[in-house]
């Protein structure tokens, strides 16, 4: 029981930040996004204070208000802008908290570690598709991977 309750507080906060964050980004007060969405500014207050948690339907009136998808509650922006580059598959992939977790991380990654990170995704690949058993060592040469690959 308690893990719920947790859980609830957490989306409340989570929800609440996210909206106050995304009404900020529009330039809109509690009071237009109360009228934008049909519901009474104090509530919008509640909400972002995370005191309440709106039901489907005020969440939904609240997207369609700020032009939004209802996602976008519950997923920080910088994971929406990395997933929105990800094929479909990726998507659903992405909802995974390790994934989410490296989506993070490689925004925040130095330009120039971009090309290594390449590589190394390009081994891993390598070794995934190799059919045989037997992986080369690392301290092995190249001319294995080309010998298997063939």
């Amino acid at each position: 029981m308690r893990k719920w309750i947790f859980l609830i507080l957490m989306i409340k906060e989570q929800i609440g930040k996210r909206l106050r964050e995304l009404r900020r980004s529009q330039g809109l007060t509690q009071k237009a996004m109360a009228d934008r969405a049909g519901v009474d500014y104090t509530y919008i207050g509640k909400i972002e204070r995370a005191e309440q948690l709106p039901s489907l339907g005020v969440l939904i009136k609240i997207s369609e208000a700020l032009s939004l998808p209802l996602d976008r509650f519950i997923i920080d922006e910088s994971t929406y802008r990395l997933i929105n580059l990800l094929p479909k598959e990726g998507y659903k992939a992405a909802r995974r908290k390790e994934i989410q977790e490296l989506l993070r991380l490689l925004e925040e990654i130095h330009e120039g570690d971009i090309p290594l990170l390449i590589e190394i995704v390009k081994v891993l690949k390598k070794h995934r598709e190799m059919k045989k058993e037997r992986l080369p060592m690392v301290a092995e040469s190249s001319a294995i991977y080309k010998k298997q690959k063939k």
